[in-house]
């Protein structure tokens, strides 16, 4: 038999099977049955586990056992993203108050969270002297549930008598030690779960993490090359130490980078290897060799939308030609509407205005562009000084007086379209359109919020700049750089 057999799997894959065939035709003991559950839960696989709960309440309707993961089943479908139990979980325990068990107890606890949480675990261990595996994944997680985390630690070795399997304890304890960033416990609980097993590669991690954040570079350097080695076959392992490697140990940038460029090279279409070496590059300050690798994995999966939008946060002069072979790799469909108006967004927060620019020229719909739309796109090609450009585009824009009415976006687009003319020596045309605007922006200045009124007073303040320098004060106008966009 090979050292790689796990029953297991070999018993789920055999209950996936037996899928296929009529129903009669299904036959596992009650004891498999739960196995494979369990399994499946580890899996992820929803389907199995309901699958054998109907066949189980087929085939051994009294079980306890089965009953207890018909509970848990319950317990663990939400509703929405609250994390709380669906009304179902409640329902089953209802038509079931006389079942008893550790899983069944620490529902009910779930459900009816105690004032006392502490006293009321207290009460389940002296309730029961052993926890099978799954009940002491449960009642960990009702612990955490129940903000019980220095209970759990304070009682721990109780909980270690509790279980023969002591991997289970520990390997549930250290996630929620992790997460608190309780580096002294994680540490001491990745050296015994090293103990049990020294080829876990997430043991190794957990110790690594413990280490580094505990500013113990020489073990943490040890105990990453250790996990290195044993990942070595097991990419997503390596990209996770990659990831710890960018948050708490600078000191092992070259080793992460050497790692991760590898995996690049290994899978030159899976954007998650380049997108983390490009971010362990920028962290090191080496930037420009970021970006050369970003454009060279987009020369070779040019319709990455991932990569492409990646791309676009480095506001590169050449996005356009980028963009444009996007849209031809994806049959001009580029990105989603949600996508394409999240990036309008987020750039115009970030001051990206050359891949701004380059993204609405590719993708906006001239024709009929939203007004909040077409005030980003003003505000990055004033920022560029592409001034004949605005004008041009708001002399064009059959919306021009819905853009204008915008609170905030509206005043800065007729910031933008009144210095835009001066700069291009349409002074009068200027001073007409505040008269155009006057009536809207005397009412935002005496009924607007301040943000609004300080907007306007901005403009009035431009308006008597243009009273006070002529068209022909040429060099004013010139250098006329209020907002400093002159930086860019």
């Amino acid at each position: 038999m090979s050292d790689d057999f796990n029953p297991r799997d070999e018993l789920y894959r055999r209950f996936r099977l037996a899928l296929k065939r009529p129903v009669g035709e299904r036959f596992f003991d009650e004891d498999e049955l739960v196995e494979i559950y369990d399994y499946a839960g580890d899996l992820n696989d929803d389907y199995v586990q309901s699958e054998v709960l109907f066949c189980g309440a087929r085939l051994y309707p009294e079980s306890q056992a089965l009953a207890e993961r018909r509970a848990l089943y319950y317990l663990d479908t939400t509703i929405d993203d609250s994390d709380r139990p669906s009304p179902a979980t409640a329902s089953f325990l209802e038509d079931n108050p006389d079942t008893t068990s550790p899983i069944f107890d620490i529902i009910r606890l779930d459900l009816n969270r105690p004032d006392d949480a502490e006293g009321a675990l207290e009460y389940l261990l002296t309730q029961y002297e052993q926890f099978s595996d799954e009940e002491m994944i449960r009642f960990v997680q009702l612990a955490m549930d129940l903000d019980c985390y220095d209970w759990m630690k304070t009682n721990f070795d109780r909980l270690r008598k509790m279980n023969d399997n002591e991997a289970v304890l520990l390997y549930e304890a250290i996630h929620y030690a992790d997460e608190r960033m309780d580096d002294v416990f994680v540490e001491k609980l990745a050296e015994e779960l090293i103990e049990v097993d020294a080829f876990v590669v997430l043991y190794w991690q957990m110790l690594f993490r413990a280490q580094a954040r505990q500013q113990k570079e020489e073990e943490a350097r040890a105990t990453f090359d250790s996990a290195r080695s044993l990942a070595a076959d097991e990419p997503m392992m390596q990209l996770s130490l990659a990831g710890d490697v960018y948050n708490i140990a600078p000191y092992l940038f070259d080793e992460a980078i050497d790692m991760v460029r590898t995996l690049a090279q290994e899978s030159p279409s899976e954007f998650a290897f380049t997108d983390c070496l490009c971010a362990l590059l920028v962290r090191s300050g080496r930037t420009g060799e970021a970006v050369s690798v970003l454009k060279k994995f987009i020369d070779s999966n040019p319709a990455n939308e991932v990569a492409m939008r990646q791309l676009m946060t480095c506001d590169l002069s050449d996005t356009d030609k980028y963009l444009k072979r996007f849209s031809e790799a994806t049959g001009g469909e580029g990105f989603p509407d949600n996508v394409y108006y999240d990036l309008i967004n987020k750039l115009t927060l970030n001051s990206i205005h050359n891949s701004l620019i380059a993204l609405v020229e590719q993708f906006g719909n001239f024709e009929d562009m939203d007004a909040n739309e077409m005030a980003a796109y003003i505000e990055a090609l004033f920022a560029k000084g592409r001034y004949e450009k605005v004008t041009a585009v708001i002399d064009g824009y059959k919306y021009a007086d819905a853009l204008f009415m915008l609170p905030l976006k509206g005043t800065a687009a007729s910031f933008a379209y009144m210095v835009s003319l001066v700069k291009t020596g349409r002074h009068d045309d200027a001073l007409a359109h505040y008269d155009k605007q006057r009536e809207l922006l005397e009412n935002m200045l005496n009924e607007g919020p301040m943000p609004i009124r300080m907007a306007v007073r901005c403009l009035l303040n431009l308006v008597d700049r243009i009273h006070q320098h002529p068209a022909e004060d040429k060099m004013f106008w010139d250098y006329f750089d209020v907002l400093n966009y002159g930086k860019f």
